[in-house]
């Protein structure tokens, strides 16, 4: 896949993870969300679609605490698979503290 299709598909996944973070919200308790409190277990366990709009915004967040608007998609898809098999084998692990072993 094109860097230019990963980019807009980068893009796509964060107006996604938005509405279903408004949705999941409005469904849910209506009180703020911490980072912190999710654990791999909970990433791990949302269905395909959002599970990769959790992982974006994780990826966000990472990027963001950086002050850095530049990504690189492959080693952005190298840290996913990392995360994904850490979590498999560590699901009360906190998922921030998961990820911020592989982004780099």
């Amino acid at each position: 896949m094109s860097k230019t299709k990963y980019i807009l598909r980068s893009i796509v996944i964060a107006v996604a993870l938005c509405v279903v973070l408004s949705s999941v919200s409005l469904a849910q308790d209506k009180g703020p969300k911490d980072l912190n409190g999710y654990t791999c277990k909970d990433i791990m366990r949302m269905s395909g679609e959002h599970r990769s709009i959790a992982i974006a915004f994780l990826h966000g967040y990472f990027l963001g605490k950086k002050g850095s608007t530049a990504f690189d998609t492959q080693k952005m898809a190298e840290a996913t698979d990392r995360f994904i098999e850490y979590s498999l084998d560590n699901p009360e692990a906190k998922a921030l503290d998961a990820m911020g072993k592989f982004v780099k």
